[in-house]
């Protein structure tokens, strides 16, 4: 069914298809209306509002579907309940560093976490369906607030004193005198009450706090602002996120600067509290515990001259030496660098003797560095000791014969020694706390004497362009709500073409309304306006 122009009968202004009040005078001019769906002519003074009017065109059927308050409040029931089964277990960027995510959430979590991991909820906030559930939120603030704005904007922008008489008496608040004498006055004390006046002839409308209207629209604004900036953090250059693995001594590039800049940790520092740091501490300490009071990595930032070529050795200049210190980040550029953690858990080194068969010591110790290990030992002119293999994190031995290691970090390690003395080798396989022959009837045997530790500094990289965006939306968020809640629309139209009329209306609080009209109303010898609302309930309460 095509909708047509409404041409008021009373004052003959042409109103848009679907509009309910005349946009001139007032007027019903059309009652066949959705009453499921529009139960206040007034909250858009009757215009008409294209989700509301009837239609059967695909477009329109897509907006009224984002337009809907229920799909609104269905999608934010939607992403509530995915926010909150990523909160079951932990995210992926919380587990431990090198460990693989399938096997830490079946281990850790059992059958759940399996699941967990399979569904891909272990990323969930930059899952696309996360993504796109946020961008139909989005949808739906930007159609609903065009949907309802642009009519409110419309009726507000073009409001007249001059009313049909039944416009009057639709209003909640109205009353009606013969005597109009004394209608100037009360005007001018409305006036003092900072209501703006328009006048058409005879006939006058009062009107303040407008911007009470547009609360909703400027939370709308907010949140859509504050969804975008969430949003652009999945666009590259926008959010950067990213742990940096540092052990002493060593040079790294850091992530995402394109090998601009490089970061070596000269030294990890870690102080703890000891027995003159107060009671705090006391029952903690007396229990043997360490607890730490500060730990920073002294770091070294260099700048490399050849990023811009492919291919190029880096050419690093150091632009500067700085001591990151928990919550005292080294900031450069747009990147902030922050001490996130440290890790003692890695070996850096270990010393072995080899012992005859009876325990004597053969030779000198030697000591094997673990990150690049040497292929062989001198210990003394007859006898060598080669590494014939090595796993950093042993897991178990392969079917071939070989050391398999969990990951290259080396937590776990295991070597296969052969020790060449006097013309004869033997092979013996040498793990932490163990030590197994392969050859048979061994004259020797490895012993370990001490270990060093690796004490790896753990740096978070962080870059965030979407700040401003989500701060600014968020303030803009809560100036609609403090305006929406604490500022009230109120419109008052006076005519004097008949006696005095008086109707009011306001977006909310309308005791309160009637308690600001009555007072000048009683002192200028009018009787207090009716709120209809006080009427009905009376009389069903009578009826009760």
């Amino acid at each position: 069914m095509e909708l047509k122009e409404i041409k008021c009968e009373s004052c003959g202004h042409v109103n848009q298809p679907g509009t309910q009040l005349c946009q001139s005078c007032g007027k019903m001019i059309n009652s066949d209306y959705d009453r499921k769906k529009i139960k206040d002519l007034m909250r858009y003074d009757g215009s008409a509002v294209r989700s509301k009017v009837r239609s059967k065109s695909i477009f329109d059927k897509i907006w009224i579907f984002f337009t809907s308050i229920k799909v609104g409040v269905m999608i934010i029931l939607a992403i509530a309940v995915a926010a909150a089964i990523g909160t079951i277990f932990p995210q992926e960027y919380f587990i431990p560093i090198g460990v693989d995510p399938a096997d830490y959430y079946q281990e850790n979590y059992g059958t759940l976490g399996y699941l967990y991991y399979s569904l891909g909820f272990h990323n969930l906030y930059s899952s696309w369906w996360f993504v796109l559930l946020n961008g139909m939120l989005a949808m739906s603030i930007i159609a609903a607030s065009i949907d309802r704005g642009i009519p409110l904007f419309k009726s507000l922008k073009n409001q007249r004193a001059k009313k049909h008489e039944s416009f009057y008496r639709r209003q909640r608040l109205f009353m009606h005198e013969e005597n109009n004498g004394n209608a100037d006055e009360v005007i001018s004390q409305l006036k003092d009450k900072r209501y703006k006046v328009r006048k058409d002839g005879d006939n006058y409308l009062l009107e303040k706090g407008k911007l009470s209207r547009w609360g909703p629209y400027i939370n709308h604004t907010g949140l859509i602002i504050l969804l975008i900036g969430s949003m652009l953090r999945f666009f590259p250059g926008m959010y950067v996120d990213e742990i940096v693995y540092l052990n002493e001594g060593e040079t790294k590039d850091l992530p995402t600067t394109d090998g601009q800049y490089y970061v070596k940790n000269d030294g990890f520092i870690m102080d703890t509290h000891d027995e003159s740091s107060g009671e705090v501490f006391e029952d903690s300490l007396n229990q043997g515990n360490n607890i730490v009071s500060n730990f920073q990595t002294d770091i070294s930032v260099y700048e490399n001259e050849s990023s811009d070529v492919v291919g190029a050795e880096p050419e690093l200049t150091k632009i500067d030496d700085y001591s990151i210190k928990v919550n005292h980040p080294y900031r450069f550029g747009s990147y902030e660098l922050y001490q996130s953690s440290y890790d003692n858990s890695q070996m850096k080194a270990m010393t072995f003797r080899l012992e005859d068969a009876n325990g004597n010591t053969v030779g000198e110790n030697f000591t094997v560095n673990l990150d690049e290990p040497d292929q062989s030992y001198q210990i003394d002119e007859n006898t060598e000791i080669k590494m014939r293999a090595y796993a950093p994190d042993f897991k178990e031995i392969a079917d071939n014969g070989t050391l398999v290691s969990e990951t290259p970090v080396p937590r776990n390690p295991a070597f296969v020694f052969e020790v060449n003395a006097g013309g004869e080798s033997e092979l013996s396989l040498l793990q932490v706390m163990n030590s197994t022959d392969i050859t048979q009837n061994n004259d020797y045997s490895i012993r370990f004497v001490e270990a060093e530790q690796h004490t790896a500094s753990v740096l978070t990289l962080k870059k965030d362009h979407t700040i401003p965006l989500v701060a600014g939306g968020f303030v803009i968020f809560l100036t609609g709500v403090f305006i929406g809640s604490y500022i009230n629309h109120r419109r008052i139209w006076i005519s004097l073409e008949n006696g005095f009329t008086l109707a009011g209306h306001t977006n909310k609080n309308y005791f309160g309304m009637k308690k600001e009209l009555d007072p000048i109303l009683e002192t200028n010898s009018y009787s207090p306006v009716s709120d209809k609302q006080d009427i009905e309930d009376i009389a069903k309460d009578k009826e009760s």
